[in-house]
C-alpha cells in the first residue's frame, strides 16, 4: 500500500463543482474560498508539478482543480470571481455577510434567525483549554478545532451599515 503525503483523494479539493454541490446540499459541509481565489492568477488551482496526489475510489486521479464550464481557465475563473467581488451587488450586499461572519448575526438570536449556527465549540472563549479539564479531553477539543476550525472574533455586536454608494438592493437577502 502507498504512503500518501496528502489528504485523502476523495476528501480532496479537486472540483469547484463538486465542492459548491456539497456545501449547498450539506449543512456540515463548511468552506471558505481564500483571498488567492480574488488576487491571484488562479495557480493555486493547478498541479504544475505533476505531483501524484492520489486516486479516487472511483479511479480518477487527482491533478488540477475541475473548473466550471463558464471559466476557459484558472486565470479566467480568478479574474471572473474577482469582477463578482467587486461588483454593484456584492457591494450593496457586503455589510449583510459581514454581519454573518463578524457581527451580531454571528452568535444569538439573530444568528438563529439568519440560520447561521454552528457547533458550540467553534466559537471563541467556548472552552476554556487552560481551564479544570483533563489532557485528553484537552487533546479532544484542540483535534476538533483543528480538523473544523473555529468562527472568527465577533467584530461588531450591532447591525454593520451599507457601503457608502453602494446600490440599494430591495430584493437582495
Amino acid at each position: 500500500t502507498r504512503l500518501h503525503r496528502f489528504d485523502q483523494p476523495d476528501r480532496a479539493f479537486s472540483s469547484i463543482s463538486e465542492t459548491w454541490q456539497q456545501v449547498m446540499h450539506h449543512t456540515s459541509d463548511v468552506k471558505e474560498l481564500i483571498p488567492e481565489f480574488y488576487t491571484s492568477p488562479g495557480d493555486f488551482l493547478l498541479n504544475k508539478e505533476g505531483l501524484d496526489m492520489g486516486t479516487t475510489q472511483a479511479g480518477d486521479p487527482l491533478g488540477d482543480v475541475a473548473l466550471p464550464p463558464w471559466a476557459s481557465d484558472a486565470r479566467d475563473f480568478t479574474a471572473k470571481l474577482r469582477r463578482a467581488l467587486e461588483s454593484d451587488i456584492v457591494s450593496a450586499s457586503l455589510h449583510r455577510w459581514i454581519d454573518l461572519i463578524f457581527g451580531h448575526a454571528q452568535r444569538g438570536p439573530a444568528a438563529l434567525e439568519a440560520d447561521n449556527l454552528f457547533h458550540p465549540m467553534s466559537y471563541e472563549g467556548a472552552v476554556d483549554l487552560e481551564g479544570v479539564m483533563s489532557e485528553e479531553h484537552k487533546s479532544a477539543c484542540l483535534q476538533q478545532i483543528s480538523e473544523f476550525g473555529q468562527t472568527p472574533t465577533q467584530l461588531f455586536k450591532t447591525p454593520h451599515p451599507p457601503r457608502r454608494g453602494a446600490l440599494i438592493l430591495s430584493h437582495v437577502r
